[in-house]
């Protein structure tokens, strides 16, 4: 993939549509388009959190493993949505499983030139943070949606 593709996909992303365009340009640099086949993990639980994907095309499950019960999704999220943020936190490990559901393309950046990146230039890690942190609030109120309908009894009444 060229560096015109990558670029032209970070210019269409929700995530850094509104992104200066010499820090798209810097983005580019560090990442790449990759494609993933249906039931492919883009991320395991546990291992180092090394990429942060930008979801150009497909559908993506957000799982968790339960033991006795395997996987559990928990959330999917789409074209235009964002995959993975444990990378920006120490230890930098996943939290949770990623997995396409459908052939996916993503933007892939690398963390640790993201990581680097960022610790140069602190304007940009405010904006990709602030955008980040947007998204996490998104999803945690998704999954506290979730676990009222997972623990509402059937006149309405939680638990």
């Amino acid at each position: 993939m060229s560096k015109a593709e990558i670029l032209e996909a970070l210019r269409q992303h929700p995530f850094t549509h509104h992104m200066d365009e010499a820090w798209k340009e810097s983005l580019a640099e560090m990442a790449r388009l990759q494609t993933y086949a249906p039931d492919t993990l883009l991320l395991r639980e546990g291992r180092a959190a090394d990429a942060f994907f930008l979801i150009i095309d497909g559908i993506v499950a957000i799982e968790m493993f339960i033991p006795q019960r395997g996987p559990v999704r928990l959330q999917t999220v789409s074209a235009g949505e964002i995959v993975g943020w444990s990378w920006a936190l120490p230890p930098y490990r996943w939290e949770f499983d990623a997995r396409a559901l459908v052939e996916t393309r993503a933007v892939v950046l690398d963390a640790a030139a993201l990581r680097a990146r960022m610790s140069q230039d602190c304007a940009l890690a405010a904006w990709i943070l602030s955008r980040l942190l947007s998204v996490v609030a998104g999803r945690l109120k998704a999954t506290r949606l979730q676990l009222l309908d997972i623990y509402a009894l059937p006149e309405g009444r939680l638990a």
